[in-house]
């Protein structure tokens, strides 16, 4: 499996660079360790966020807030971690969408706004161990990060523009293969309407 350092020496490689670094954390002394440190981190998280990865994935049930709720919502939570991304709130035994809201409070930092306790969110997380990601999410990866590093060493848009072509080829590939490995998460707006959402406790009054 392919290291943080296998990761970045492929992407030096990618925009033609001939060095081999051998850390990053910290740097090795070198130009391309200290810039690899800078832009590994933020490449990374990039492509975490770009699609909902079997490998990223994570379920948590929320942590609801003992205060209440900004108006206009009913129930808010505690963020999990390691957050990410954020790509459905469900209810009704895990299986029914529900509307939410993602915002910055001034006491309890990231929350999650719902009408609906308890629930659970379905995210991408920031996975920093480069043993779980699938071999062609590294190619892509490797890419993306090429392209932050092309013009500080090389000064050559070309070799950018070249990387970034390369990342969407590759990154695409990631997806499909992933895809096919999951049962995808459909919804429908009407699913997403709360308005139509209905705890199984009044169905099973009515």
């Amino acid at each position: 499996m392919a290291s943080e350092v296998d990761i970045c020496n492929l992407a030096l490689g990618h925009i033609g660079d001939a060095a081999e670094i051998t850390s990053i954390s910290p740097p090795d002394g070198s130009t391309q360790a200290a810039l690899c440190k800078k832009f590994y981190p933020i490449a990374r998280d990039e492509c975490l966020a770009e699609f909902n990865w079997g490998f990223a994935m994570r379920r948590q049930l929320l942590a609801k807030l003992s205060t209440d709720a900004p108006s206009g919502w009913s129930f808010w939570f505690s963020i999990p971690n390691p957050f990410l991304v954020a790509r459905a709130v469900v209810a009704e035994n895990y299986d029914t969408p529900v509307e939410y809201k993602i915002e910055t409070n001034l006491t309890h930092g990231t929350v999650v706004l719902s009408e609906v306790d308890p629930a659970e969110m379905w995210y991408t997380a920031t996975i920093s161990d480069t043993t779980v990601y699938p071999p062609v999410f590294v190619h892509g990866l490797s890419w993306l990060l090429a392209s932050y590093l092309a013009l500080p060493i090389t000064r050559e848009a070309k070799i950018l523009e070249v990387a970034m072509q390369q990342y969407a080829s590759t990154i695409g590939k990631a997806k499909a293969l992933d895809a096919n490995q999951q049962k995808l998460f459909g919804t429908s707006k009407a699913d997403l309407n709360l308005r139509n959402y209905e705890p199984s406790g009044i169905k099973a009054r009515t």
